[in-house]
Formats: structure tokens, C-alpha cells, sequence
């Protein structure tokens, strides 16, 4: 057997080393799509598609519109002030807000980020101070937390 593996001959010799033809049956003819439907009907077809396709854009242009407040702001790609909050709320901008105080380095402090969070959030800053403090002193170990207390300024 593996001399016939290796041979580069090939074992068929004849057409009687073959194995007899298989009775098939025929291959009925099959006409092409849409090939017996008349012209005019096609195309009432297509232009119901095209009517329905515009009908769906313009119901989502119109969508879009509300959401955005008008014409003119989705013209300009301006959003009303509140828009942001409902149409995208995980689009917060990540830039501090001007109204936050911040160290003498510029970097905005732990309370300031918290307070920046809460309000991307919507939610009052104390509960969320509590939530993190919470899960702190969940997963910090009591020793490092009396060192970090006894480090930070009491006030």
C-alpha cells in the first residue's frame, strides 16, 4: 500500500479500472427571477421600495430634528443646552467645568473630581462620597486606612 502512495503513477490505467457511470436524474430547466412577471408590474415593485426606503430616511431625519432641537441646529450641528444630558449621556465632556476650585498645582483635588462625577452622574455629590467611602473601607485594610488618616490633616 504505501508503494502506491508513493508512486507518482497513477492507478488508473483504463476506463475499466472505473467504477460504472451513476444513473442521475436530469436537471429540470429553471426559469431566471422575476422572468415571467411583466415589466410594468417590476416596476410598481421597485418604486414601492423606493417610496418606502424615502418614507423611512425622512421619518429618521425628522427624529433627528427633534432631538436636536431644529432645523438650524442640525444645519449647524448645534445641540440645545440640555441635549446632552438626554441625547447623549455618556458623551459627558470630560473637561473640568470652570466653576470647580482646584489646588495651587492646577490639578483639580479628589473632592473636586468627586464632585465633577456626581454631577456627570446626576446625582448629589455627598451620596456619592459615601458610596466610595464605603467601598474603601471595604477593600482597603483597617491598618492602611488609620496611616492614611493619621497623615491627612484633620478639617
Amino acid at each position: 500500500m504505501s508503494e502506491n502512495i508513493r508512486s507518482k503513477e497513477s492507478a488508473v490505467k483504463s476506463s475499466s479500472d472505473l467504477p460504472p457511470p451513476r444513473d442521475r436524474k436530469g436537471i429540470r430547466p429553471v426559469s431566471p427571477p422575476l422572468s415571467n412577471t411583466p415589466l410594468h408590474r417590476f416596476n410598481y415593485y421597485i418604486v414601492l421600495f423606493a417610496a418606502l426606503a424615502i418614507a423611512f430616511y425622512a421619518w429618521r431625519l425628522l427624529q433627528w430634528k427633534a432631538e436636536v432641537g431644529g432645523w438650524w441646529n442640525l444645519a449647524l450641528g448645534k445641540r440645545p443646552p440640555g441635549a446632552d444630558a438626554v441625547v447623549g449621556a455618556g458623551a459627558a465632556s470630560t473637561s473640568p467645568t470652570p466653576s470647580t476650585s482646584t489646588s495651587s498645582g492646577g490639578k483639580p483635588t479628589v473632592e473636586d473630581r468627586i464632585n465633577e462625577l456626581a454631577a456627570a452622574l446626576g446625582m448629589p455629590s455627598k451620596d456619592l462620597a459615601v458610596a466610595i467611602a464605603d467601598a474603601v473601607r471595604e477593600h482597603v485594610p483597617p491598618a492602611s486606612l488609620s496611616s492614611v488618616a493619621a497623615h491627612e490633616p484633620s478639617g
